[in-house]
């Protein structure tokens, strides 16, 4: 495994790493840019080598990039370096202030290190560095002649994206409170198990999460209008049944191209099924869709499991319209009492009954299977 340094500079972007994990949420993949510095008055001496290590990367080999502004330092996982345009996928100050990228590093994961501690990331992270291309001495702070992206090892090796699991990833983990990463791995551990809380989408683990938080602080205030705990919850539910829909309607319209014309409207506005995979609806739309005759004839046809049709055509809608019930009434209705947030919690994360979010979560996962 190969190992990068790149030195940011915060005067570009007071919130470098925040902005790229937000997209990194979204997309699943951001791009970082080396921005070419306007003081830049050399070359990079090692120029070939990187280009060596560059284009030996993918996703199996990757490459272990750190970037630290010295108060700060991150480990992010890059699968891919390229000089064409990734503005696509990087956070839009790159373009608003019309930055210079020499190379773009395509992030698949990001992890946090040490935040906002300038003697340990000196100390105790750099310290462990070294650099093959200055005699292998210990990276130096100060007096150096560095030019980045700087190859570097390390006298203790880490791999800070080792894993057993494949398909975990540590970004949703970032700028997290103790409270926070406790309650998600007693959900991990106690609740969901490790294989599905790593394929729930961040958002939807965040919404989780705090809505237990919340939870937990006032479950025993007879008082408290638990309507917020209960919005948390539902868009748990939206997520997971959106990303299960676009994968659903994926298969289906592969199946047949004619269900991608089929109509619906939501709230006054027309679409149709295309619109699915760039426009999120409301979940009541999923009720309707599945009830066409071509969704129908087309679910029936492409699937041979005789328990995943059943799940969305008949279980799916249950779900839906529980999640509807108990959310309408906390958001137009009196102030949600802790009876009803805590019937929304039991259904979602399975106590004394099968969890929604784990059901939705499983069939999506198969049907993907099914789809490659």
């Amino acid at each position: 495994m190969q190992n990068l340094l790149i030195l940011f500079n915060p005067y570009y972007q007071s919130d470098v790493i925040e902005q790229h994990l937000k997209v990194l949420i979204d997309k699943e993949v951001v791009a970082f840019g080396k921005i070419r510095s306007a003081l830049k008055n050399r070359e990079h001496s090692f120029e070939e080598q990187l280009t060596g290590i560059y284009k030996s990367i993918d996703e199996q080999n990757y490459l272990q990039l750190f970037l630290t502004d010295y108060s700060n330092i991150y480990s992010v996982k890059v699968i891919k370096v390229t000089n064409e345009d990734m503005s696509a996928i990087a956070p839009s100050y790159y373009q608003e202030k019309n930055l210079e990228v020499e190379s773009w590093f395509i992030i698949k994961d990001m992890r946090e290190i040490v935040r906002n501690n300038f003697e340990v990331v000196r100390d105790e992270i750099l310290s462990n560095f070294t650099t093959p291309n200055f005699n292998n001495h210990s990276y130096a702070l100060y007096g150096n002649n560095y030019i980045y992206p700087l190859m570097i090892d390390m006298k203790e090796k880490i791999d800070y994206f080792e894993s057993e699991d494949p398909e975990f990833r540590h970004y949703p983990n970032m700028f997290k409170s103790n409270e926070y990463l406790q309650i998600k791995e007693n959900l991990a551990q106690y609740t969901f198990g490790e294989k599905w809380t790593n394929k729930i989408h961040p958002n939807s683990l965040d919404n989780i999460v705090s809505a237990e938080m919340e939870y937990i602080q006032n479950r025993l205030n007879p008082l408290y209008d638990f309507s917020t705990i209960i919005i948390k919850y539902a868009k748990t539910m939206e997520q997971e049944l959106y990303g299960f829909m676009k994968i659903l309607f994926k298969h289906l319209v592969a199946y047949d191209k004619n269900i991608q014309t089929i109509a619906y409207s939501v709230q006054g506005r027309d679409y149709t099924i295309n619109d699915i995979f760039t426009k999120k609806p409301n979940i009541a739309t999923y009720k309707f869709l599945l009830r066409d005759y071509k969704v129908k004839t087309a679910l029936e046809n492409s699937l041979e499991d005789y328990y995943t049709k059943k799940f969305i055509s008949s279980t799916v809608p249950y779900y839906i319209s529980q999640v509807q019930k108990i959310r309408n009434e906390s958001v137009h209705g009196e102030a949600a009492s802790f009876k009803d947030a805590q019937e929304l919690r039991k259904s979602i994360l399975g106590i004394g009954k099968m969890s929604m979010l784990v059901d939705i979560v499983k069939v999506k996962y198969q049907l993907q299977q099914t789809s490659h």
